[in-house]
């Protein structure tokens, strides 16, 4: 069994872009993430707060899905290059400039502001991953038409694009880890910076890469009016404008029912809310877990070093707390990367396994390992992590650090079931609204999960007594966040397990036709 993707050079273009573009997008959603301890000391927040700021991104997320999937899908004409094309590209753009404006907005405009300028971040970024499912959905099928060997490509490009969501939270942490290292703060206090310079930086620099990617792969792009797409950018304003405004709405009324009224449909929404709390809650709130497991290890030791060593220094320049978010985010790098190469190889197998067992059981199977083992793994967390911290063995095989990554680890089994299953159960034309539909329910279920973490963890005394009044060790304020999050893992793909099957049913019309 190949582990590596082998892919056509069309579907292998769109996809490489694709994935990058997811790449820096969750890169950008993640810096939040990353600077939670900056922005909590530095700003004065509290936990509920923070919580506040990090869902209204999942609300923003959640409102313009199904119209990346809807816009992405769209076509002047059989022969045109597809909408999806234009939409990822202007996505990318906004979220990039979004994600620069965020410290201006969280210094002069308070949690209030930064809440607002997350919100448009999960605007624009919203319409990313569904108009690039949609382009992978016209490529294989285009493909389909064309090739003499009949070969399943879905879930190896699918499973491309997604894997660059976890090279891009990898890329975030790392990044994080530069910038807010010792190192790069005395790079910047010896060149003449003050004040609270460490903290945004990490969002200028990620912002920017937005623009970068758009000329690296602007040949995949269709890139504004001076060039070739205007004539159809012309071509799909003005052809029909009752398909233009109409029959979309037509249409994404008609995916829609049909997407709940089918049991695979139905599915493929649990699923997609269980992983939303999941993964999303784990984004937001990963990077402060293990900063408040890992404080007795290296945040208060590191702090006494330098003091030892300084002694003439009564306050330090340097930010301990951006230390401490620079070693968490360092820990959490090489669970991005293993999610990003288990992703990449399963949707290969996953492909070849559907061959060989069939379809609905490969994504069955894939689902319930994706769903359930991560559930356990938090449940372990939430009754063990802070006592086994607590004893000092942070780095074997059950710290919380390790056992933390091994959970989003697992959850990237699902790049071979439920993220690809749109392409078995749509036409292309429909793929990316349902897609974007399962992502709608999963943003809606992350924001709500996210603003319940910054609930929990700012009730009285979370941080330290127990409901039964005894100590709580460190992290554990996070259990009961971390059952919730469990029980919505583990009931969704239960429910696809059970349930989801593989023929074609949403997007064929009464005549057999697609939409």
């Amino acid at each position: 069994m190949k582990l590596l993707p082998s892919l056509p050079p069309k579907i292998a273009s769109w996809s490489t872009a694709s994935s990058f573009a997811a790449s820096i997008s969750y890169a950008d959603r993640g810096t939040s993430a990353i600077a939670a301890s900056s922005l909590l000391h530095n700003l004065h927040w509290t936990e509920s707060e923070l919580g506040g700021v990090q869902s209204a991104f999942f609300f923003g997320y959640a409102l313009t899905q199904v119209f990346g999937g809807v816009l992405g899908g769209q076509k002047p004409n059989d022969n045109a290059r597809g909408g999806y094309r234009s939409i990822l590209p202007v996505s990318l753009f906004l979220t990039g400039l979004t994600t620069m404006l965020f410290p201006m907005a969280s210094i002069h405009y308070g949690h209030v502001g930064a809440s607002v300028n997350r919100f448009a971040l999960g605007l624009f970024e919203g319409l990313l991953l569904p108009a690039a499912m949609a382009g992978v959905g016209d490529t294989v099928y285009k493909h389909s038409e064309i090739s003499e060997i009949d070969e399943n490509h879905k879930a190896t490009a699918s499973s491309i694009v997604i894997a660059g969501c976890y090279l891009g939270s990898g890329w975030a942490y790392l990044s994080g880890y530069a910038l807010y290292s010792e190192i790069f703060q005395r790079i910047l206090i010896n060149s003449g910076f003050t004040g609270d310079v460490c903290w945004p930086i990490v969002f200028y620099v990620n912002g920017a890469l937005s623009f970068l990617l758009l000329w690296v792969f602007r040949e995949e792009f269709d890139l504004g009016f001076p060039y070739k797409q205007k004539e159809y950018i012309h071509q799909s304003t003005r052809l029909n404008s009752d398909k233009c405004q109409g029959d979309i709405w037509k249409d994404l009324i008609s995916i829609t029912k049909q997407c709940l009224a089918s049991t695979s449909g139905r599915a493929i929404l649990a699923a997609q809310i269980g992983q939303g709390a999941l993964l999303y809650s784990i984004a937001s709130w990963g990077p402060l877990y293990l900063e408040r497991i890992g404080v007795q290890s290296f945040s208060t030791s590191d702090m006494d070093a330098n003091a030892s060593f300084r002694p003439e220094e009564t306050v330090s320049p340097i930010s301990q707390v951006a230390v401490t978010a620079s070693k968490a985010a360092y820990s959490l790098i090489p669970s991005q990367l293993t999610q990003a190469v288990v992703g990449v190889s399963v949707g290969s197998a996953a492909d070849q396994l559907s061959d060989k067992i069939g379809t609905q059981t490969t994504r069955r199977s894939l689902q319930l390992l994706s769903g359930i083992v991560p559930a356990l793994i938090l449940q372990y967390l939430a009754l063990y992590g802070g006592e086994y911290s607590a004893d000092g063995h942070g780095d074997s095989a059950l710290s919380p650090a390790f056992l933390f990554g091994s959970a989003q680890t697992f959850s990237a089994l699902s790049l071979g079931a439920v993220s690809v299953s749109h392409l078995d159960i749509a036409v292309p034309s429909a793929s990316g609204t349902v897609y974007a539909l399962g992502n709608v329910m999963a943003a809606l279920a992350g924001s709500a999960v996210v603003g319940l973490f910054g609930f929990l963890l700012q009730q009285p005394d979370s941080s330290s007594i127990g409901i039964h009044g005894e100590s709580l060790n460190a992290g554990q304020e996070f259990a009961l966040p971390f059952k919730v999050v469990a029980a919505l893992s583990a009931m969704g793909s239960l429910v696809y397990g059970m349930t989801v099957q593989t023929e074609l049913a949403i997007g064929i019309s009464s005549n057999s036709t697609a939409l």
